[in-house]
């Protein structure tokens, strides 16, 4: 089993060009979760799946530097609306350095990893999702797709501490703020 959320993903370095203040939040390098909670009045952590050991693409492995890897798919809510659906793939040996990861539950994953001063982000990978990837993502993770007539943006990187890194991938779907603040 592979992690079919972003393994087809057409991932590189280039932005929405249109959508300037999108680009905001696709390279912001502080914590997703600090600025989802400053957006809304209630933020929440929906536990999607857990997953353990799922064999891993070849890029997805040399991200991690293992071929196997624990997923975590949640998806994070503004005032009960899906803002972004995340995931996040660790090694074996990661989560024996921070066994708290394998017990987040509802808890945002940006609150244990930046709480750790040594923590690193790697640069970023964006990708726009075609209308076949959206769709399967949509049946997959039992996401409502919005009547908007664009297609969501994603941005993946690692986040790594002195002992252990995650590959985090997040999803901003049609409903989150930065889609409303690039359409004004």
């Amino acid at each position: 089993m592979t992690n079919t959320a972003d393994h087809a993903w057409h991932w590189g370095p280039e932005l929405p060009q249109s959508q300037r203040l999108l680009c905001h939040w696709l390279q912001d390098t502080g914590s997703l979760t600090e600025r989802l909670r400053r957006h809304c009045r209630q933020f929440r952590v929906q536990l999607q799946r857990t997953t353990a050991e799922i064999s891993l693409t070849p890029t997805q492995a040399a991200w991690i530097g293992a071929e196997r890897a624990f997923c975590r798919e949640v998806l994070l809510l503004c005032d009960e609306q899906p803002w972004v659906y995340a995931s996040s793939l660790y090694s074996p040996s990661t989560l024996n350095a921070v066994p708290a990861l394998g017990g987040l539950g509802q808890r945002a994953l940006g609150e244990l990893l930046f709480e750790d001063p040594q923590l690193l982000r790697s640069e970023f990978e964006f990708a726009q999702l075609t209308t076949p990837q959206w769709q399967q993502l949509t049946r997959m993770q039992d996401i409502v797709p919005s009547a908007k007539d664009y297609l969501p943006w994603a941005r993946r990187s690692l986040l790594s501490t002195g002992r252990a890194g995650v590959l985090v991938t997040e999803l901003f779907l049609p409903q989150a703020q930065a889609y409303q603040e690039g359409n004004k």
